[in-house]
């Protein structure tokens, strides 16, 4: 039921989402086609643990939308956020701002006595990458840092303690003077959801070049597929 209302009502959005879900599957198979005509990149060690991770981040996807589908919008929105960090760090390492492996301990063993240091590594560099990309040390207009910020934030909130969920509940019990439903329901709430899934979409959708075993390794139509998806991204986010 939940599902049906969202596309009745949102069209354009199940469209675009449908169109980019298409679109990363297509890209991730011209990958395994090019390995098994060419075997895997001798210049890119790292080339097949980061194509698992894109394999990861579309899958991580997928569980956001079937979780929005299903009647649980802001469960799909705080899932976004993990998807937002990903994308973020896969940006920063493609303008190689860190190496895949300085984020995967890919440089040696984690065992029990190096866990805490390998840990405490990573998410320094996850910060000082995070820092450069859309903090302080970006270069962009303070206006922006600060809308980015708050960004980052309204995902925290969610992801820890539920705030949005538990404050939207607790206003509709007072105003509607009925108990909370156990289940879902079609509401307006997966508004939230959708500006902030078609934002980590196009950011995806800006990181799949990346994956390319060599340049314009997924040819001419590929690349006009995606110009098609980054204007109409462009366009509906500017909506927002």
């Amino acid at each position: 039921m939940c599902g049906f209302h969202f596309i009745k009502s949102y069209k354009g959005q199940d469209t675009l989402m449908n169109a980019f879900q298409d679109f990363f599957i297509e890209t991730i198979e011209k990958c395994f086609d090019w390995v098994s005509k060419n075997n895997w990149p001798m210049k890119a060690e790292n080339y097949a643990p980061i194509l698992l991770f894109y394999i990861i981040i579309f899958r991580r996807l997928r569980a956001c939308e079937n979780l929005m589908l299903k009647g649980y919008p802001l469960d799909g929105y705080a899932l976004l956020r993990d998807l937002k960090d990903r994308s973020l760090m896969m940006t920063g390492i493609a303008h190689n701002m860190a190496t895949f492996a300085q984020f995967f301990s890919l440089k040696g063993p984690v065992t029990h006595d190096n866990w805490a240091k390998t840990t405490g590594e990573r998410r320094s560099e996850e910060l000082k990458m995070k820092e450069r990309l859309i903090g302080n040390k970006s270069g962009l207009p303070a206006h922006v840092i600060t809308e980015l910020k708050r960004w980052d934030q309204l995902f925290h909130n969610e992801v820890h303690g539920a705030k949005f969920s538990f404050f939207l509940e607790l206003g509709d019990w007072k105003q509607k003077k009925k108990l909370p439903n156990l289940g879902p329901e079609p509401s307006e709430r997966c508004a939230m959801y959708m500006n902030r899934a078609c934002e980590i979409a196009w950011l995806i959708l800006r990181i799949l070049p990346y994956i390319q075993p060599e340049a314009n390794a997924f040819g001419t139509e590929w690349n006009r597929k995606k110009e098609i998806l980054d204007n109409s991204h462009s366009f509906i986010c500017r909506m927002h």
